[in-house]
């Protein structure tokens, strides 16, 4: 245990603690002036943000402690109860639907988006096949079995619908196939047969077509469908280099609608400016460069897969979450991690974070190569083998 606790990647462990509390201060910054008119009080969202933060610290210290090919062995049962949950919320009554949408399930006291504990289990279940395939999974038939489960969790959250989040956990499924062998003429094959899909679902809908409008004529639809990104980019603008300070932000006096989720990151760089925006996303970028690297070292396939698809999805939201805010890409709701206000994102989001510790814990320093390379081999450091 003691050696564990040691090889445990501390620089990652302080950085995700570092981007946890923050989150924390940033939720209450960005959320008081909604809180006090809708609740009467500022701190209904920060009470409810920093109780989820401890519970997603348990959780984080629990995955931590816990070897992680123990959530490879429970993998298809969580796999099992993510498509059953998914499937239940397509029977859920009208007035459970918000905008439109079954993405939510609620049980007793606890509401949660369903696609973020399938995404989480998604990539445990891939782990473990993939570990299971080893080089077979260039055969037709195991792609094709692995495709069949990605296919039946991506349809499912569509189906929500959630074009953006089947759309994301689609491509950290293609991105852990490719990482674990799967022939690349099998994947681009794949993705050419998505694509016309993808533009149809885009274009059949009209809310996603306005999307897609606004984005394309942005300076026409600044009062209508391209508000939130046009107030965003105020926001932003506001801020310039060094921001106007923490708290004394405009924009989450109702010029921006929900400044505590999808666009968090328009009330940092107003209240932060650009240079804190800089270094918060270098802090990403840190927890990503870290979690790739426990990726190259873990000591299995499973291990691999798992510390690549968490990071990788880590890296993704980050990385859309702040193109929708600053206009770069169509408007979409998707959370930046640690940041935005949401408890249970956050706890699968930190229990995902403590399995790659997990692994990090259990990893010399070495490297690994993918298998099938004629130059294969296990190189460590210190005492040869």
């Amino acid at each position: 245990m003691i050696a564990r606790q040691k090889s445990l990647d501390r620089p990652l462990f302080a950085a995700l603690l570092l981007m946890l509390g923050f989150g924390i201060v940033l939720v209450y910054s960005s959320s008081f002036a909604l809180s006090q008119h809708r609740y009467g009080g500022p701190d209904f969202y920060l009470a409810r943000q920093s109780i989820r933060a401890l519970l997603a610290i348990a959780c984080f210290m629990i995955c931590i402690n816990v070897d992680y090919h123990q959530w490879g062995r429970v993998s298809g049962i969580a796999y099992l109860a993510a498509v059953a949950l998914l499937a239940s919320l397509l029977f859920l009554p009208a007035h459970h639907a918000v905008n439109g949408a079954r993405r939510w399930l609620t049980l007793g006291p606890v509401q949660f988006q369903v696609s973020d504990f399938a995404r989480l289990a998604l990539i445990l279940f891939l782990a473990r096949k993939c570990e299971e395939a080893k080089t077979d999974l260039q055969q037709p038939r195991v792609f094709i079995k692995l495709l069949a489960i990605t296919g039946l969790i991506c349809g499912l959250v569509l189906a929500e619908p959630n074009f953006s989040t089947a759309a994301i956990i689609g491509s950290i499924a293609l991105a852990i196939l490719f990482i674990s062998g799967a022939r690349f003429w099998h994947l681009c094959a794949l993705v050419l047969s998505v694509i016309p899909v993808a533009a149809l679902l885009v274009l059949r809908t009209p809310y996603r077509r306005a999307r897609i409008s606004g984005y394309l004529n942005f300076s026409n639809h600044q009062n209508d469908i391209a508000y939130q990104t046009y107030q965003s980019l105020v926001g932003l603008g506001n801020g310039g280099l060094f921001g106007v300070g923490l708290g004394k932000g405009e924009q989450k006096f109702f010029y921006l609608p929900e400044p505590h989720t999808d666009f968090i990151v328009s009330i940092l760089g107003e209240e932060i400016g650009f240079i804190g925006l800089l270094a918060v996303l270098a802090v990403f970028a840190f927890i990503v460069c870290r979690g790739m690297r426990i990726a190259l070292n873990a000591p299995d396939r499973m291990g691999r897969v798992m510390a690549f698809g968490f990071t990788a999805a880590v890296a993704l939201y980050a990385v859309i979450n702040a193109s929708v805010a600053s206009g770069l890409i169509p408007t979409t709701g998707v959370p930046m991690p640690f940041l935005s206000y949401g408890g249970m994102s956050l706890i699968f989001t930190m229990c995902s974070m403590g399995i790659v510790l997990n692994i990090s814990s259990r990893s010399s320093d070495r490297m690994v190569f993918t298998e099938g390379n004629p130059a294969s081999a296990v190189h460590r450091r210190g005492k040869g083998r």
